[in-house]
């Protein structure tokens, strides 16, 4: 994996540590980060008003090998960052308030996905559920780790033998555990992350069908046998959790309403003993819901 030196981080916390001269070509860097990638070295010293040494003396003492390097690392952070280092809200109108803005970016994912992922493949993958002996579920992060447990939640009612992985070494264990009676499900919104690709290419080399939840321009989707779209354009606000989770979710519900339908006779009963056991013990609503 590479990894990508932090630069801003970097001189934050040496701010206090440095030179004079140094703090002088810190403030004019953070004042402008993609302005000072692309500077010369003598354009950064004459905005801070020091020499080209102190710049370069500057470079090493933040961890650059020299000033192309802090330039290299100056790019790749304002490149990645840019939103999150010159403040972009999150809008919270009067009229709105936070619930209508998180509802708003729900209903937009919803809407997307709905036209996004194919009916016919949702069929397909329940079809494939509803055959094999055993199902596995990937998922890594914030978002897809809560997602893979809740196709655990949504699936065993049915009689499916199912499970969900989110560390890496695990799923690779797992992986390598399974033939061709088995499926695994691989959620991701980037279908990036080269650890839980991996273990999707080792479940398929021993046969295991992968399906994947994901965008349809990643790597993910590529290797997957069949590939639910959901590709969900993030916002520019930062403190906003992304609606794409919710998308992703819509896609799980739909597999376990259509396995539903293929085991709907044994499904019935296994709904029924579930909601009798739960309505002993809390009583209630006949219409509270089946353990969520």
């Amino acid at each position: 994996m590479n990894y990508q030196f932090d630069i801003v981080s970097k001189i934050k916390s040496l701010e206090e540590e440095l030179k004079t001269s140094e703090k002088k070509v810190a403030q004019v860097i953070m004042s402008d980060l993609e302005w000072a990638g692309n500077a010369s070295i003598h354009e950064i010293a004459s905005a801070a008003g020091v020499s080209e040494a102190s710049v370069t003396r500057f470079s090493r003492s933040v961890g650059c090998k020299n000033v192309p390097d802090l330039k290299k690392s100056l790019v790749s952070s304002f490149a990645i960052g840019q939103r999150f280092l010159e403040g972009h809200m999150d809008p919270i109108t009067e009229e709105s308030g936070a619930i209508g803005q998180v509802v708003k970016g729900i209903i937009e994912a919803l809407n997307t996905v709905n036209t996004q992922t194919s009916q016919k493949k949702i069929e397909q993958v329940a079809q494939l559920i509803h055959s094999v002996d055993k199902v596995v579920v990937f998922g890594s992060g914030g978002g897809a780790t809560v997602i893979a447990d809740d196709a655990v939640n949504r699936m065993f009612r049915f009689g499916v033998n199912i499970s969900s992985y989110n560390d890496f070494l695990m799923q690779r264990m797992v992986a390598s555990s399974l033939d061709e009676k088995s499926l695994v499900l691989v959620i991701s919104t980037t279908g990036q992350i080269a650890e839980i690709n991996d273990c999707a290419q080792i479940a398929k080399q021993y046969g295991a069908q992968v399906v994947a939840i994901t965008r349809g321009d990643s790597p993910l989707a590529q290797l997957a046998n069949i590939h639910l779209q959901v590709h969900i354009a993030e916002e520019e606000g930062i403190y906003k959790a992304t609606a794409s989770r919710y998308a992703l979710l819509a896609v799980v519900d739909a597999i376990a309403l259509e396995l539903a339908i293929l085991r709907k006779d044994s499904a019935k009963e296994s709904l029924r003993r579930i909601k009798y056991n739960l309505d002993t013990v809390r009583g209630g609503d006949r219409r509270f819901p089946v353990g969520d």
